[in-house]
Parts: structure tokens; sequence; C-alpha cells
């Protein structure tokens, strides 16, 4: 049975939690900053553990590369706990790998004669 949601068309929300590692303990600054990204589009909740900021987020919303864009925008200095996978969703919602190689021996790169 449809939902309500899905019978007329929304997208559902998938959320999904990513962590980041703090680079040193919380200064006033940053912790103004964590407050803006709370409200920021997208990003449903934060909670730090020691020294690991968990972030959960709307992924039919944002890529994993633009939550930690925000977090970085916001004044916080983190890193990845795990690599990031290289793509971004282009003009159509469409989700592009574009680690693709665009040099060397890839098909991207061939001249046409």
């Amino acid at each position: 049975m449809l939902s309500l949601a899905a019978a007329k068309g929304f997208r559902q929300m998938t959320f999904l939690n990513t962590r980041y590692r703090l680079a040193g303990p919380l200064k006033s600054r940053e912790l103004e900053g964590l407050a803006r990204l709370s409200t920021a589009y997208g990003i449903r909740r934060l909670s730090l553990e020691g020294q690991v900021l968990l972030v959960e987020y709307d992924a039919s919303r944002l890529h994993e590369a633009e939550v930690l864009a925000a977090v970085r925008g916001a004044g916080l200095k983190v890193s990845p706990e795990k690599p990031i996978p290289a793509g971004a969703f282009d003009y159509t919602g469409a989700f592009k790998d574009f680690a693709w190689p665009t040099h060397g021996l890839s098909p991207a790169s061939q001249r046409q004669k």
C-alpha cells in the first residue's frame, strides 16, 4: 500500500549519519558556528561524542561532501573519519561519479578520429 506522500509524488527522506574528527577542543566562536549549522538546510541533528562530531542529514537533499563543506563553513576544523566518495548530483538530480578518469586510457578521453 502506498503512503499518501508517495501517492502524491513527494520524495522520501533518507537520513544518514556521518562522523568528523575535531582538530581540537571547541572554542566559543566554533560553538556559535555549531549553533548556526544546526539550522542549515538538510541537517537534522548534531551531537558531540568526545572529539567526534556526529551529523545526521537528509541524503535526499545533501551529498556528504556538501555536509562537510557546511561544517567547515561554520568555522569548525574537522576531518572525515572515512573518505568521502567522489561525485555529485547533476542538474537532473541523478548522482554522477566524477571520479571516472578524464585523461590517460579512459574511453572518455580518447580523441574522436
